[in-house]
């Protein structure tokens, strides 16, 4: 079924460069996602869909997971991006303008590659990325139309020139359709990647957005330069103290269901299997940046 990965930071890496390629394999991006589609021009697709399937193999060298972004399953690029890329084994893709149709095609394709090949169904992952009104929509259904989806993106530039209203710091407007990616991403245990955020030279701005989202429910964060890598990775690493006072929680549950109580007093405060799953939850993840 393939590694796990702790997805805080995803970093945007246009195909077309391999220069800006090679330079990603050492930057602190828990994720690449190396782009065939938004930041490549007509005339480069082929070469940057070239650069990528030379690159995913030493790209997963790294033990950094490995993203392609295709393009558009209803165009003869996406088709072929599927073709050339499953076989290097990226460890998932990225899936534009996501609908049901688009991801049923896009496990079909997927998984009579893995066949031919001899590999483990579901060896490749989806990531379906809703930018539309009918993906926010539509996103429950979306989300259960295949089973090697194991994440899913917004995409807040399309959304809102979808709907044509401008995009705004305190994204406000963005509320809504985070909201339903967020219930809809929970429901399924998947992770719930957010939009990136575009002015590179505000990192304040961006800690502040990364807090909104995190505090909202979402697990990571898409990102289009590298000096966005370490806010986001602070934002979404669990703090020392947190993680002390998770272990806590744990053991005082542990200690009074020994005793045949369901519930317990930390601090003041009601401790119950809720809070103590929580709790779980984020030793987990600090477990597995530790390792």
């Amino acid at each position: 079924m393939g590694n796990f990965f702790f997805r805080r930071s995803l970093l945007y890496v246009p195909g077309s460069s391999s220069k800006m390629i090679s330079k990603s394999f050492v930057l602190g991006a828990d994720s690449l996602i190396f782009d065939l589609e938004d930041s490549v021009s007509a005339q480069e697709k082929e070469q940057a869909r070239e650069n990528v399937t030379n690159s995913i193999y030493h790209a997963k060298q790294t033990g950094k997971e490995v993203l392609v972004r295709v393009n558009t399953i209803n165009s003869y690029l996406g088709i072929k991006d599927i073709l050339c890329i499953v076989p290097e084994a990226p460890d998932a893709l990225v899936i534009p303008k996501a609908d049901e149709r688009a991801i049923i095609t896009a496990d079909m394709m997927i998984g009579a590659i893995e066949e031919n090949l001899g590999w483990p169904k579901y060896t490749v992952k989806l990531v379906p990325l809703m930018e539309t009104c009918d993906a926010i929509v539509n996103a429950s259904k979306i989300l259960n139309a295949s089973k090697r989806i194991n994440g899913v993106q917004f995409g807040a530039e399309d959304l809102t020139n979808e709907m044509e209203i401008c995009r705004t710091k305190s994204g406000d407007e963005l509320e809504y359709a985070r909201n339903i990616l967020i219930f809809a991403g929970k429901a399924l245990g998947i992770d719930i990647i957010d939009s990136p955020y575009i002015d590179i030279t505000d990192l304040e701005g961006l800690a502040d957005e990364t807090i909104r989202i995190k505090r909202m429910g979402m697990t990571g964060k898409t990102c289009i330069h590298p000096g966005q890598i370490s806010v986001i990775n602070d934002e979404f690493t669990p703090r020392d103290e947190d993680v002390a006072y998770a272990r806590k929680v744990v053991e005082a549950l542990e200690d009074s269901k020994r005793e045949g109580k369901g519930a317990c007093s930390l601090d003041g405060k009601m401790i119950d299997n809720p809070i103590a799953e929580r709790a779980r939850k984020l030793i987990k993840k600090a477990d597995i940046k530790k390792a």
